[in-house]
């Protein structure tokens, strides 16, 4: 019975991240209710406060939710092994097939990058969202260097810039496949201007 009810439980939660998800990425985060999450996922709105302690710590339940079944968690990012230039491509790879295939995934990035207002309300998840692009440009400026030391990339190469160039790079790239993620395919593409820009990176 105790396991029934876990189970339960555990299935009413994803009813409520898959209502909230949808919600959100439709009317924009501001513009749902608990209420219309609670009506649209079947359950009370005491059901959503059983779970969450408010939408502000659903939103960001969810988040964590869907970056864990993907692999696509910080401290799953930080821990990718670096030793070469392939090695980092590799990991965009990962990141771009996650995006073109896990609908969750995608979803949750248009919510957050076109249908979220960071407001002081959302100021946990702007300064989590800071966070993870600081750690993970310190992770690419740390690799470049060593890749440079190992004789992997030209010794002029200003891996500070470089590093910098990268993320802008990926930054500019995702938001117009998700603006129009018809226009082109994002893992062919993506691969393609990545390798014309490590390209320049290695010794001649």
């Amino acid at each position: 019975m105790a396991r029934k009810t876990k189970t339960a439980a555990q299935q009413t939660r994803q009813d409520i991240f898959e209502a909230a998800l949808t919600l959100f990425h439709d009317r924009g985060y501001s513009r749902t209710t608990l209420q219309e999450i609670a009506r649209a996922a079947g359950v009370t709105r005491g059901a959503i406060y059983w779970h969450f302690k408010d939408k502000v710590d659903l939103f960001i339940e969810l988040k964590n939710d869907i970056e864990a079944s993907s692999g696509m968690r910080l401290e799953d990012l930080l821990l990718l092994p670096v030793e070469t230039l392939d090695d980092l491509l590799e990991g965009l790879r990962r990141f771009f097939r996650n995006l073109e295939q896990d609908r969750r995934f995608r979803t949750y990035f248009k919510t957050v990058l076109f249908r979220t207002e960071f407001t002081e309300e959302l100021r946990p998840l702007l300064e989590f969202y800071q966070d993870k692009l600081h750690r993970l440009q310190k992770k690419d400026l740390e690799s470049l260097q060593r890749l440079q030391a190992a004789g992997l990339l030209r010794k002029d190469l200003h891996c500070e810039r470089a590093a910098l160039t990268l993320r802008a790079l990926m930054v500019g790239l995702l938001h117009t496949w998700l603006l129009d993620d018809g226009a082109f395919p994002l893992s062919e593409q993506g691969e393609a201007l990545l390798n014309d820009f490590f390209a320049g990176l290695r010794p001649g």
